[in-house]
């Protein structure tokens, strides 16, 4: 197949899964900005960055993660049930503000955004990209409640703990402290709770301490009875897959997601998202 046609059909599986474009230019769809970036790759990524692009993101379609959920999204749950207005705060780093992405339109928030709404038609979905690059869970708490205020959200994803583990400066004790206090805070203002937690990355001197600080969130998570992505678990496991593994998932830096990397995650919080709320006791 000549490069003009994979370009044709190339189409990012968090938009368009089993709709082609006439049934996409159906919906009520308000990303207009989020379509002109999906055209400008099709039309300008080379076919070898095509080909490793869809070869990760069904390298994501083979990982069979799963959502722990200690605790309900009931509020985000009632509101979808009940096709009303969902917001969303995404808050974080470098992940969630989109390093490594070829624009922010692929960032995982944004691609959150459509892929829940294809998940669930009719729902209208605001996801408010609140990640700043570098950022430890410490700063972003001090600025949580500002966040909050501004957006009054109905379900908050809070990515956090890579640069901490990095970070010999912050101790397991501290840095669980921090994490349980913004939770605190999050369900102050009536909002669900979901934790994402670390990237996995070989870019680390000490992996036990980094595995440590892994398990601090899971801990936090079942103790406060919120739900925890396991995005380390998941990258892990694509590691361990035959040919290119994570490699297909990171930008060039190594370290970072990529398009595909990040519409994985987006992907399959949609898709937990949705397995979550057909639940009865949501």
């Amino acid at each position: 197949m000549d490069c003009a046609k994979k370009r044709e059909l190339y189409m990012p599986i968090s938009s368009f899964s089993r709709r082609g474009w006439r049934d996409a230019r159906a919906v009520v769809w308000p990303r207009r900005a989020f379509l002109q970036s999906l055209i400008l790759m099709g039309l300008t990524m080379p076919c070898s960055a095509l080909a490793a692009d869809q070869r990760g993101r069904g390298l994501c379609s083979a990982a069979p993660v799963r959502l722990k959920a200690s605790g309900p999204l009931k509020r985000t749950a009632a509101r979808l049930r009940a096709k009303l207005p969902v917001h969303v705060l995404a808050i974080g780093s470098s992940s969630t503000q989109g390093i490594g992405a070829s624009s922010p339109a692929f960032s995982y928030p944004a691609q959150l955004e459509s892929a829940l709404e294809l998940r669930f038609p009719g729902v209208d979905v605001k996801v408010v990209n609140a990640g700043i690059a570098g950022e430890t869970a410490d700063r972003t708490l001090a600025r949580l409640d500002a966040e909050l205020e501004r957006t009054k959200p109905d379900l908050v994803l809070w990515q956090v703990g890579t640069n901490d583990a990095l970070s010999s400066s912050v101790t397991e004790p501290a840095f669980e402290a921090t994490i349980e206090r913004g939770v605190t805070s999050i369900e102050r203002h009536k909002s669900d709770v979901l934790l994402l937690d670390q990237q996995f990355t070989k870019k680390v001197n000490d992996p036990d301490r980094y595995e440590r600080f892994v398990a601090v969130l899971d801990r936090v998570a079942r103790k406060e009875h919120v739900c925890l992505f396991p995005r380390y678990r998941l990258m892990k496991m694509m590691d361990q897959f035959d040919g290119d593994g994570i490699e297909l998932m990171l930008a060039a830096d190594g370290f970072h997601m990529n398009d595909a990397g990040y519409a994985c995650v987006a992907d399959l919080l949609a898709l937990n998202i949705q397995e979550l709320v057909a639940q009865p006791d949501q």
